[in-house]
């Protein structure tokens, strides 16, 4: 029987030892990523369904503005408050630094939407001030 040199056994299983501490490092580098993917997704999942409607409303009132109906709009706009209440406690959370922008749009269509007599000009910048940061966290 012919021995062979323990050298190149000892390299051979320091080889393999650091391949599997590479794919070890490797899993542990991405399970991090992983993690952060699947909240993303969760999070994007749960703000959809509570932007959309709110999108919508936004996007009928626009409509009935650009049609030149300012009441009609105005009328539509007027459900918007009661929507938000329900909507903000679930966007709040997931808009993450967004949220004093969008919180910032909101105030102002409310606001807005109060006046006695509000302008076209007004109405449509405070819809556009609201439906660009909105649509933007959802990727629209």
């Amino acid at each position: 029987m012919v021995r062979q040199p323990a050298l190149p056994k000892l390299a051979a299983a320091a080889l393999a030892g650091g391949l599997l501490l590479s794919g070890c490092q490797q899993v542990s580098q991405t399970m991090p990523d992983a993690v952060r993917d699947a909240a993303t997704a969760t999070g994007q999942a749960a703000l959809t369904p509570a932007v959309t409607p709110v999108l919508d409303l936004l996007s009928k009132g626009k409509t009935e503005l650009n049609s030149g109906n300012l009441q009609s709009a105005l009328a539509t706009l007027g459900g918007f408050s009661a929507l938000w209440q329900k909507a903000a406690p679930v966007i709040q959370p997931l808009a993450g630094d967004k949220w004093p922008m969008i919180d910032q749009g909101a105030q102002q269509l409310i606001s807005t939407v109060d006046q006695s007599n509000p302008t076209e000009g007004e109405t449509s910048s405070a819809i556009s001030g609201l439906m660009g940061p909105l649509s933007a966290l959802i990727g629209k």
